[in-house]
């Protein structure tokens, strides 16, 4: 993204080469669910994109299809979704939820470790540096009511997640990622809501921080957005369009204005390919910065993401997915430029529930001058029991400025689980 490293304030790109620009996020979508001809997200999820507080179908499904599974199913018998699968692991089956409540939640910690390995831009090479990442802990509630759907969520933070903080509670930051009310229609395949809602834009992927996110800012960690939305959930179509009326979290002059969508038709049952576009304006650019360190200021910015997305599983298993991005900025007093984004990774489910990532990402921020900035990175992925799994990522990420270049390494280990 253009001027994303080159214009930050330089703290910013040492905690970048740390390490943390490889810590996955919030848990919640998994893209490479087209291995078990599941194309679409909606069935799955309130979201029609995918992410976020699950359907008791999605809850099943995860039970069924996500878990390892220790034993076989009773003879002559298909395996059947326990109490496990629901809310609380089923402790609150007897309280009578009404079947037009969803209940869920989420927590993710983590233990990051990096190096720089080498750098010519004047930082340090410190010794290995190991920290703990509260990533999240989110409660969600879901409504629906006949056509009438309502999703939100309300979780606290030590820190980060700036763009969905909603106020302080002492030391803790209240951060709400989603909230959202809406009308479905057209024998469900359609939806129109409005509220703070995940951008549509690419690859709906829990790694909230690699490039083809952080650069097309589309997370589902905490640049949400708030705006009207109108989504389609078909056989072989399905897209969402939103126009962007800018975070009401944060202050009115750092705003965004414009629009995000995206379209993906399902070629089969486990292939699919989709096209992106996005184009915001803001008076002030949040993530942009001009002038030296010190005393930079943010210009007002026109900036504009378009790319392609696929994915595809030849075999049950092995699921390939890739995203590229070209990506434009128009900052207030400087001339256009051009960069891109490019992510592609392979998914091995070795067993059920056992899956090993292998993630390559390319990224330059501007089209002129120094060679991409790239990374590689092994993700073992368990889930070893119902509602949580363990992860751990090794990682290699070369990130290069106009002023230089530095290498890190490191490994982040995360234990997640949901409600």
């Amino acid at each position: 993204m253009g001027g994303l490293l080159v214009r930050l304030a330089r703290p910013m790109a040492v905690l970048f080469i740390g390490g943390i620009a490889l810590v996955p996020g919030r848990s919640d979508g998994y893209p490479w669910m087209i291995r078990h001809d599941y194309t679409g997200c909606a069935v799955c999820h309130v979201d029609p994109s995918g992410s976020g507080l699950l359907t008791q179908y999605g809850r099943a499904q995860g039970e069924l299809l996500l878990l390892t599974q220790y034993s076989p199913p009773p003879a002559g018998q298909e395996r059947e979704p326990g109490r496990l699968a629901n809310f609380l692991w089923g402790a609150l089956d007897g309280a009578h939820i009404p079947d037009w409540l969803l209940l869920g939640g989420s927590f993710r910690g983590a233990v990051l470790g990096n190096k720089l390995v080498s750098n010519d831009v004047g930082f340090p090479n410190p010794a290995w540096n190991v920290q703990y990442v509260q990533m999240q802990a989110d409660l969600y509630a879901g409504v629906s009511i006949g056509h009438f759907r309502a999703d939100g969520s309300l979780g606290v933070l030590p820190s980060g997640g700036k763009p969905a903080v909603v106020t302080n509670i002492g030391s803790w930051e209240l951060v709400s990622r989603q909230h959202w009310i809406g009308y479905e229609f057209g024998d469900n395949a359609f939806l129109l809501r409005a509220g703070r809602i995940n951008l549509p834009f690419g690859l709906r992927n829990i790694e909230h921080t690699s490039w083809v996110r952080r650069s097309t800012r589309t997370d589902i960690n905490s640049f949400q957005q708030d705006g009207v939305a109108f989504s389609y959930a078909g056989d072989k179509w399905r897209g969402e369009l939103m126009a962007i009326l800018g975070n009401f979290q944060i202050t009115p002059i750092f705003r965004e204005y414009g629009y995000s969508g995206y379209a993906e038709l399902s070629l089969t049952k486990n292939a699919a390919i989709g096209a992106s576009s996005l184009l915001t304006y803001a008076k002030r650019d949040i993530v942009l910065k001009a002038g030296p360190p010190g005393n930079e200021f943010s210009p007002s910015n026109l900036r504009q993401a378009h790319g392609l997305f696929a994915r595809y599983s030849p075999v049950r298993l092995l699921v390939l997915l890739a995203e590229w991005d070209f990506l434009v900025q128009s900052p207030f007093g400087s001339p256009a430029y051009l960069g891109y984004a490019g992510f592609l990774q392979g998914d091995v489910e070795i067993i059920q529930g056992v899956h090993l990532f292998e993630t390559v990402e390319l990224f330059r921020d501007r089209t002129d001058g120094a060679t991409p900035s790239y990374a590689f990175w092994l993700t073992p992925n368990w889930f070893f029991a119902p509602h949580a799994d363990i992860r751990l990522d090794l990682f290699l990420q070369r990130q290069v400025e106009v002023r230089g270049s530095a290498t890190a390494i490191g490994f982040v280990a995360m234990l997640h689980f949901y409600l």
